[in-house]
This record gives C-alpha cells, sequence and structure tokens, in this order.
C-alpha cells in the first residue's frame, strides 16, 4: 500500500489526468441515477398521499393514462353517477382541468384551473380528502363567482400574495376567494385555482365533458376487482379501449418499472465513460511498468514474488479508480442538490434528487473495480519481468 502511494504522489500530473476521467464517468453517474430515484420518489410519494383506494378514470388507454389525466376531456358528467352506481365504488368525483390566463390587480398570468361541481366539494374536502382547506370554506352547493386557491397560487403565483376576500379573473371572469388550501406537496395543484365546474365550463364552452374522475373504492382488497368492473360499465356505455379506470397501485407500479428503466439506461450511457477511464488507467499504469523496470528488477531480486509485484500494480490502479470514485461522488451528490433547487420550482411535483447511500457504495465499488480490471494486464506484465533484463534496463 505505502508503495503504491508513493508512486501516485511521484506522477502527480498523470495521476491526476487518469483520476479525471473516473470523476467525470461517476459524476455523470451519480448526477443522473440520483434525478432517476428523485423523480420515482416523488411520484410514489404523490400517489400514496393520494391513497390506496383511490381508482383514477380517464380516456385513452394503456400509456396514456397520465397524459389523458392531462389533457383528454372524454368523459362525460353523466359517467360520474354511473361510476358511483358500481358495487364497491364509495364516492365518485369528476375533474375539468385547463389552463388560462388569470389576472390579479394588474398582474396576468397563466396557471391551471380545475372545476369542482359545488355539490361534491363536501365529497371532495371531507370524504375523499384529496384536498384540505387551510384557511376560509370551499364552495356551497350552486355557488357561484367564488375560487379556491392552491397555497403557492396565492403565496407565490403573483407578486403579491392573495388573501380571503381578493378577486382574481379568470379569462375576464371575476371570482371572489373564498379559501386557501394547505399545501399538497404538488406544484401543479398547490399553483392551481379551484372554481365551480359550471362557470369553467362556461369560460371553457365545453358542454359536459370531464378530464377525470376520481373514485374511492370502500373495500381495498377488492380494489382490482371493482376497477375491473368501472371499465365494464364504459365499455357496455361506448365501447372497448375508450376508458380506463387504473388503481393508484397499478400507476406506482407502472412508474417504478418506466423510472427503473430510466435508471438502467442512464447509467449505461454514463459508464461509458467510466470504460474510457479504464482505458486511461491501463495507459498509466503500462507507463508506470516502463519507468519503474529497474525497481521491479531490484525488488526481484531481493525475494519478491510475482504475486507481490502483482498486488503492488493492482493496488495502485485500484487506488486510482477509488480516489477518483470518491472525487466524483462528492461532486455528482453536489451537482444533485443543484439541481433539486434548478428543478423543483419547474416540475409539476415535489423534487428532490435522492443519492442513496447504496448508490454511494455502489459507485464506489464499481470505480474500484475498474480501477483493478484497468490494472491487471499492465501487473501481469510487470510480475513477467525477468530480473537480470529487468535491472540491465535504463
Amino acid at each position: 500500500m505505502e508503495l503504491s502511494l508513493d508512486s501516485l504522489k511521484h506522477r502527480k500530473i498523470s495521476s491526476s489526468l487518469t483520476i479525471l476521467g473516473i470523476v467525470i464517468g461517476i459524476t455523470a453517474i451519480i448526477s443522473l441515477m440520483s434525478i432517476g430515484e428523485g423523480l420515482q420518489y416523488a411520484v410514489a410519494e404523490q400517489l400514496e398521499a393520494a391513497g390506496s383506494d383511490k381508482i383514477i378514470i380517464t380516456s385513452g388507454s394503456g400509456s396514456d393514462v397520465l397524459m389523458s389525466a392531462l389533457f383528454g376531456e372524454g368523459l362525460k358528467e353523466s359517467d360520474i353517477d354511473m361510476i358511483e352506481n358500481v358495487n364497491g365504488v364509495e364516492i365518485a368525483i369528476g375533474f375539468l382541468f385547463n389552463s388560462f390566463p388569470v389576472k390579479y390587480r394588474k398582474e396576468t398570468l397563466m396557471t391551471s384551473v380545475m372545476g369542482l361541481r359545488s355539490e361534491d366539494t363536501e365529497k371532495v374536502f371531507s370524504q375523499m380528502k384529496v384536498f384540505e382547506i387551510n384557511k376560509g370554506r370551499y364552495f356551497e352547493p350552486n355557488e357561484k363567482g367564488a375560487a379556491v386557491l392552491g397555497k403557492k397560487a396565492a403565496l407565490d403565483l403573483f407578486e403579491r400574495e392573495v388573501n380571503i376576500g381578493d378577486s382574481v379573473y379568470v379569462k375576464d371572469t371575476k371570482f371572489r376567494v373564498i379559501g386557501i388550501l394547505k399545501s399538497t406537496a404538488n406544484n401543479q395543484r398547490d399553483n392551481a385555482i379551484f372554481i365551480p365546474m359550471e362557470q369553467l365550463r362556461d369560460i371553457t364552452g365545453s358542454k359536459d365533458s370531464i378530464t377525470m374522475i376520481i373514485a374511492k373504492a370502500s373495500d381495498v382488497s377488492r380494489i382490482e376487482d371493482i376497477a375491473d368492473e368501472i371499465e365494464e360499465e364504459l365499455e357496455k356505455e361506448y365501447g372497448k379501449g375508450y376508458y380506463q379506470a387504473t388503481t393508484s397501485q397499478q400507476i406506482a407500479e407502472s412508474v417504478s418499472s418506466i423510472f427503473s428503466v430510466l435508471s438502467f439506461v442512464v447509467g449505461g450511457i454514463a459508464s461509458i465513460s467510466l470504460v474510457v477511464a479504464g482505458v486511461g488507467i491501463s495507459n498509466t499504469m503500462f507507463t508506470a511498468v516502463m519507468e519503474r523496470t529497474k525497481e521491479i528488477g531490484v525488488m526481484k531480486a531481493l525475494g519478491a514474488t510475482n504475486y507481490d509485484v502483482i498486488q503492488i500494480f493492482l493496488i495502485e490502479a485500484g487506488l486510482l479508480g477509488l480516489i477518483g470514485g470518491i472525487v466524483g461522488t462528492i461532486l455528482g451528490t453536489i451537482i444533485s442538490q443543484i439541481i433539486t433547487i434548478a428543478a423543483g420550482s419547474v416540475l409539476p411535483v415535489e423534487f428532490k434528487a435522492v443519492v442513496t447511500i447504496e448508490m454511494i457504495i455502489m459507485t464506489l465499488l464499481f470505480s474500484f473495480f475498474v480501477g483493478i480490471v484497468s490494472g491487471l494486464f499492465p501487473a501481469r506484465r510487470a510480475a513477467k519481468l525477468q530480473p537480470v533484463e529487468a535491472l540491465r534496463y535504463g
């Protein structure tokens, strides 16, 4: 170990350049994997907050479920009552989403506007518990001209804070703020403005379209069967493949699967740089063998075995990889925190790049392994040198 460390100290420039390749590769791996881990964690947190007893009904099928929930309007208001009558469904609530310019005082900004049937607000807040009121109240049945704001919409969306009793204008229609929600850790919902669905329909010109329906199952153990029954009822009405009922668990599994594949792919891409770095380590070690040929001859003449020589050079190569891995891990962690700050205000969910202990251990072991493998051939070449020939070198 001491011989290996002394060798690295004497070749500071070449060692530093070799380590730099490992640093770049490990930094990229840590940064990319932490983003994937953070996104997976954020989505899982949102689904957990929604509850395991929820079923999301949207237009479209298969992988279209998330996009349909944001942009689709294939469902109808009559579907809410039909779904609520399915055996095992406790409550069903419809949402209508859209984006509009919203004016507060002299400032106008684009934001999400969500419509709720005024008679459903009791179910949303008290029974379904999708949202919680922080200040004020929610809509009363048949109430018009009232708006409930997400926490960020009230505090941060405009230059001045919006308070209870203030007025906002959605596409020139005036609404008085009657309530402000608690934070949901979801930027899209926290920046949204909630108004009666009837008035949102007047603004959009849509007749009875619904973007998404959320149903609450009375028995979580039967939630898959209940979702299938909902789909069957929709198929009877509209035909197969037009609508999909997806449980929270199914969405979580789908998201987890997608992010696992993405993490593997981006990790693989970043690992290519480690292969290049490995070539750099091999080159450095070959140079070290040539520079220390006479030293190897002296060690062998004094009784050092081939194993001793191989061990010295493998430890040196492993240290190059490990030092690069440590520095890369530190830089990757710092970059992931910068990404957290930069992306947190942009993404529709609360985002935090996650660097796990397992991730750190894996990357350090991997960088050490790359060093060992890269130094194996130069180390064997050093061990095969004959003492007499090595002493004559130089």
